[in-house]
């Protein structure tokens, strides 16, 4: 093979993630409106777990995010999604919501 071949396999995400082994990442971030603890397992590239904690005054839009999480690929693009898909279901925190997308997506970066 080519030294091409090997680089571009390790360079995918399936290469990285889909075939690690299983891991945790924890994620702790403090916002001017509350602050967010993610708890993530992982196993073959996907979140399988996904906890958040907050002391956020609404925690509504945290509590939805750790269920829709779960089954999701350990992407920044595919949780940035996640997070900004919550807006339509609770627009009056269209905001924080963006800002804490931004935030996990540079987080697993």
């Amino acid at each position: 093979p080519t030294v091409a071949e090997p680089f571009a396999r390790q360079s995918s995400w399936e290469g990285n993630f889909g075939q690690a082994p299983a891991f945790s990442h924890l994620l702790d971030e403090r916002f001017t409106w509350g602050g967010v603890e993610l708890h993530f397992d992982v196993e073959k590239g996907v979140i399988t777990r996904a906890q958040v904690f907050t002391d956020s005054l609404n925690p509504a839009p945290l509590e939805a995010l750790a269920e829709r999480l779960q089954g999701c690929l350990y992407r920044a693009d595919k949780l940035q999604e996640t997070c900004e898909a919550l807006i339509a279901t609770f627009p009056e925190q269209e905001s924080e919501l963006r800002e804490l997308a931004s935030w996990v997506a540079g987080a697993v970066r």
